[in-house]
């Protein structure tokens, strides 16, 4: 029989002492848990490894588990979940200077702990290391935009696992940290206020979250729609309009309703995507998002996707150094305006709009996500009534049945898809470009005027 490559004497003895010196030659913590994926980038062959610890060990050991018992990683004993000595100490003079200089109670102390413990634990996850102070400090340009992507990452994932009051307490208390850290150490800036501004926060629970209702939306795309013929502004909106154009502003702000509406993007989502890497308007238009933890990562556009490519082409046409977001900023490092801009220009709209939520406040791109959202479940429920009344006809006992045996599962997405479409073109009806676009482009490309009067 050939020699077991990993012997219960090579994991107990040699790992641990290679895997140490790995992370050292990285410039990394030599006691840090190791992510798989850097493990595997490494050459230390995980799925091998985690089937010979389990073989050695029991089913219910895992290779992260046999770390941990090797002293990789947090312990459950230990106050923070780090072994940077830095960072231990400026964590400890954190806590102890929120409460004895800003007479933080017990309870709050308990709460900022659990964000600092969060934000450890998902930064040893993401990146590999518990040292704070690695987000703070570069030697050159290109290293200050490469932690601030990883601290982008941080941000993405609490978002998508916590609610945003709890994401938006882990952020201010990171944030804070560095604050505390940077009159006691050597801070080369803040990471994540170099980088919140692109996030904006809903302490509303999701499902608590109030949508906007169908007129409401068709009177926010009408006042769109006309935006150049009304005769007097909004104080925001002709503020907006001597800064970027009436028309232009107009276009992005379709644009904008259009994303919001039809395909219910985070904010988030928005200010990452790119024009010409994510969106796919062919025969199934959908939006690609890279970065989604525990959310689809290709939403359907379902309505207007012809008025999109034309937005594209547009931005292509008049603007010759476009990066491809599709909201440009040249003062953002990263390009894009931020969701707080985009939820001012919202709250813009809906001022001129003159459109409320209940409590009296102007919607945000997360109640045009609920609207998104309750629209099509609802289109889903139509669906599988639709599907009910067949097996009833047919005398089928379960619709589940007529599903099966009748539809393939691209009949059934364009059943659906369908169904989506009509429901969302009725919300935001569009039958020509806004006359700055049309002004550029081929307008007949994308709409076919002599339809729509024939069908008239």
């Amino acid at each position: 029989m050939p020699e077991e490559q990993y012997h219960k004497t090579y994991l107990e003895e040699q790992l641990p002492v290679e895997l140490r010196e790995q992370l050292r030659a990285d410039n990394l913590d030599p006691t840090h848990l190791p992510t798989y994926e850097y493990l595997n980038s490494k050459g230390f062959e995980t799925r091998g490894l985690n089937q010979a610890v389990k073989r050695h060990y029991g089913d219910e050991m895992t290779l992260h588990k046999f770390l941990k018992e090797q002293g990789f990683g947090y312990r459950g004993g230990e106050e923070w979940p780090t072994t940077h000595p830095e960072t231990l100490g400026l964590l400890n003079g954190y806590r102890d200077s929120r409460k004895n200089r800003n007479g933080d109670r017990d309870p709050t102390v308990a709460t900022m702990e659990s964000a600092m413990r969060g934000i450890l634990h998902t930064i040893q996850d993401l990146h590999g290391t518990s040292n704070l102070l690695h987000f703070a400090r570069y030697e050159a340009a290109d290293e200050k935009y490469e932690v601030n992507e990883q601290v982008e990452e941080v941000i993405d994932t609490i978002k998508a696992e916590k609610s945003d009051g709890a994401a938006e307490n882990y952020i201010r208390y990171w944030k804070d940290f560095y604050e505390y850290a940077a009159v006691r150490t050597r801070i080369d800036h803040n990471p994540v206020m170099e980088v919140e501004g692109q996030y904006s926060f809903d302490y509303t629970p999701q499902k608590d979250r109030q949508p906007v209702a169908d007129e409401q939306i068709r009177t926010l795309w009408e006042t769109l729609k006309h935006l150049p013929e009304r005769e007097h502004l909004s104080e925001p909106v002709a503020n907006l309009a001597d800064r970027h154009g009436l028309q232009e502003w107009q276009v992005m702000m379709m644009t904008l309703i259009v994303l919001g509406v039809s395909v219910g993007p985070r904010a988030s989502d928005i200010t990452r995507s790119s024009c010409r890497e994510h969106w796919v308007l062919d025969e199934n238009p959908h939006i690609k998002f890279p970065v989604r933890k525990n959310l689809p990562g290709q939403v359907p556009v379902l309505t207007h996707p012809e008025f999109l490519q034309a937005y594209i082409d547009y931005m292509e046409a008049t603007r010759p150094n476009w990066n491809g977001k599709p909201f440009p900023s040249k003062e953002s490092e990263k390009g894009s305006r931020s969701a707080k801009t985009l939820n001012n220009w919202l709250k813009a709209l809906c001022i001129e709009a003159n459109v409320e939520l209940d409590d009296g406040r102007y919607p945000t791109l997360q109640n045009l996500r609920q609207t998104w959202h309750n629209q099509y479940l609802e289109v889903l429920r139509v669906n599988q009534v639709r599907l009910q009344l067949v097996a009833d006809e047919q005398g089928t006992k379960d619709e589940d049945q007529i599903d099966i045996s009748y539809r393939t599962a691209e009949e059934e997405r364009e059943s659906i898809r369908s169904l989506a479409s009509r429901k969302f073109e009725e919300l935001l009806p569009l039958s020509e470009l806004p006359a700055i676009m049309a002004n550029t482009l081929n307008e007949s490309e994308y709409y076919d005027k002599q339809t729509d009067l024939d069908e008239f």
